[in-house]
């Protein structure tokens, strides 16, 4: 009885111990470099796991004020663990949102699934929006693993 007790209570040890399967972090506009350049720091060093990248923003209008019709442009520098950097870019669509309100509209947009990089280890995005809209609150991602 006393072994299948140690048994569950480390079971449960291990498990909360686990890390989550994903990662959001989101960079209010105010905090971007630059005002359009959204920094990111991704531990890619579990090398038993997948991944898969995702960009999502809100865009905000005043009263009366119309949304932005035209996509959202991501120009991507990945600077490696080995400082190398590659270039990259990618486009939020805003036809169909992901929830919409009278003064905000959320896009989410998949980047790569499965998502791989050639290092394994810790890499530095910074995620310029090349057609900057007033109304775009911020930028985040999400990276899951699997």
């Amino acid at each position: 009885m006393k072994g299948r007790l140690l048994i569950i209570i480390l079971a449960s040890v291990l498990a909360s111990c686990s890390r989550p399967s994903s990662y959001e972090p989101f960079v209010m506009k105010e905090k971007a470099e630059y005002g359009d350049t959204y920094p990111f720091v991704l531990d890619l060093s579990d090398t038993t796991v997948s991944y898969s990248l995702a960009f999502y923003t809100r865009l905000e209008r005043a009263a009366f004020g119309e949304f932005p019709e035209e996509d959202i442009i991501l120009d991507l520098r990945w600077f490696s663990p080995s400082d190398s950097i590659f270039a990259d870019t990618t486009v939020i669509r805003v036809g169909v949102p992901l929830d919409s309100a009278y003064y905000s509209r959320d896009f989410v947009s998949n980047y790569r699934d499965p998502f791989s990089l050639p290092e394994k280890g810790e890499w530095r995005l910074k995620a310029k929006v090349v057609n900057d809209a007033q109304s775009l609150r911020g930028l985040g991602l999400i990276l899951k693993r699997y």
